[in-house]
């Protein structure tokens, strides 16, 4: 009767008194060390092709994929990145995830923004500047609308930096509304805000 290896993984061995069957020892084997191994598949589309039906994939199996150069473990329910930090969303211009208020405009760097998972956390960030024609001292205003997709669950605060030399209160909310305000100090000579610095973790919470 067939045995398992010794280090406890559920390598089927043949023994003596089984019945000779290359084939089936060979299988057996194989499989099993193959289930193990890293696998490697040209996409992900390839991969959930391939691990179907008794080759389902289960708790602890890891894979490659070759489209996009990254490594995965499988949790019992869903595929994991292993790599350390991999993107779910490269650089994209604010002009094509959303929509600017009157008086705002991309400015030099362009607004960007992209879409991290960082060790299993989504992480948003943001580069570049946004031109202002004309930003009221002391008061709340909308300057850009990010598309749904794009939104956090919950609002988020920023202090980021402006063409005044003071600090300017950034927040985007759930509604996806970016908004600025500045100190009285600022007066309205404010002719641009810069986004960097700003990074959202867990979006979604």
């Amino acid at each position: 009767m067939a045995t398992t290896d010794d280090y406890g993984q559920g390598v089927s061995v043949a023994t003596l008194t089984d019945t000779p069957n290359a084939e089936t020892m060979a299988k057996n084997i194989a499989n099993a060390i193959v289930s193990r191994s890293i696998m490697r598949f040209a996409s992900a589309s390839a991969r959930s092709a391939a691990l179907t039906g008794t080759a389902a994939p289960v708790e602890g199996m890891v894979t490659w994929l070759q489209d996009v150069n990254l490594l995965y473990v499988y949790d019992g329910s869903s595929w994991v990145s292993l790599s350390p930090t991999s993107v779910l969303m490269d650089w994209t211009a604010l002009s094509s995830i959303g929509s600017y208020a009157g008086g705002f405009s991309a400015s030099t760097p362009a607004p960007r923004m992209r879409k991290l998972s960082v060790h299993g956390t989504e992480v948003w960030e943001y580069e570049g500047a946004i031109s202002v024609s004309s930003l009221p001292a002391d008061t709340t205003t909308l300057a850009y609308t990010f598309n749904s997709g794009y939104r956090p669950s919950t609002g988020r605060g920023f202090m980021t930096y402006s063409s005044s030399h003071y600090g300017v209160r950034t927040t985007v909310a759930a509604d996806g509304k970016l908004t600025f305000s500045v100190p009285a100090a600022a007066g309205s000579g404010v002719s641009k805000v810069w986004l960097d610095g700003m990074r959202i973790t867990s979006p979604a919470a």
